[in-house]
């Protein structure tokens, strides 16, 4: 599995137990099956969105980088 996937994966996971879990506990809500079903792969999606743009974002600012002189 390449790294930004992985890595996407993980923020995806960490949104989902924030916005999904921890929200609705801190607001004393109870939890919804449908709603936490759905939550999975909008979340793991949203993720993976991340993780890719952070790879693009670390490629183009490796190919700015001026080379230092020796």
């Amino acid at each position: 599995m390449k790294k930004w996937i992985r890595s996407g994966l993980v923020w995806g996971g960490i949104l989902y137990v924030i916005t999904m879990v921890m929200f609705p506990m801190v607001d004393h809500e109870s939890f919804d099956l449908e709603k936490l079903l759905l939550g999975l792969p909008l979340w793991a999606l949203a993720g993976v969105a991340i993780g890719y743009l952070f790879e693009r974002k670390k490629k183009s600012d490796k190919r700015k980088k001026p080379k230092a002189a020796v």
